[in-house]
């Protein structure tokens, strides 16, 4: 009577345990035959062929390349950008929410046209950005402590890098 370990027989699993064995042998003796200057080599070879990403060296993160600040004074909201060289904002990817979650009526820079090689034909904004929002009634409405505002926007890298939309909640001191 055989025994059977899992529906093969021991002679059968002792034959595949052998195996095994001597496929590890074979790729432990392979390895050991061959020079270490020329495995150091192969592997320079596929660093030096891959591309060089100089984007992804370069790619700032977003709350460098658009540093914002938002506050309220008085009856205003004030929004500040600085934005880095080599980057920009998207006038149309800027928008204010208030406290219920409706547009803000922001008055817009006209900013500067521009190709974009995603979003075609734009207006962009470069370098400091400064925005006084009258908030009116939209005040009222907010309540101390809570970030009743929401500022929405988003921006790319003239490298080609686009970052993905940003949310910041600004509220009452």
């Amino acid at each position: 009577m055989a025994v059977v370990y899992d529906g093969i027989e021991k002679k059968e699993a002792m034959g595949m345990k052998r195996y095994s064995l001597l496929k590890i042998g074979l790729l432990a003796w392979c390895l050991s035959q061959a020079p270490i200057g020329e495995a150091a080599g192969a592997l320079d070879f596929f660093q030096s062929s891959a591309p060089q990403n100089d984007l992804a060296n370069s790619i700032l993160p977003v709350d460098t390349a658009f540093e914002f600040l938002g506050f309220v004074q008085g009856q205003r909201l004030q929004l500040l950008w600085r934005v880095e060289p080599g980057h920009y904002l998207y006038r149309s990817r800027l928008k204010v929410a208030g406290p219920n979650g409706e547009r803000v009526a922001v008055q817009l820079p006209e900013g500067e046209s521009y190709h974009d090689e995603y979003f075609g034909d734009v207006l962009i904004y470069r370098g400091d950005l400064a925005l006084d929002v009258s908030l009116g009634s939209d005040l009222s409405k907010a309540k101390e402590g809570v970030k009743p505002f929401l500022i929405e926007y988003q921006g790319c890298a003239e490298a080609g890098y686009c970052y993905p939309p940003q949310k910041r909640w600004v509220g009452l001191d």
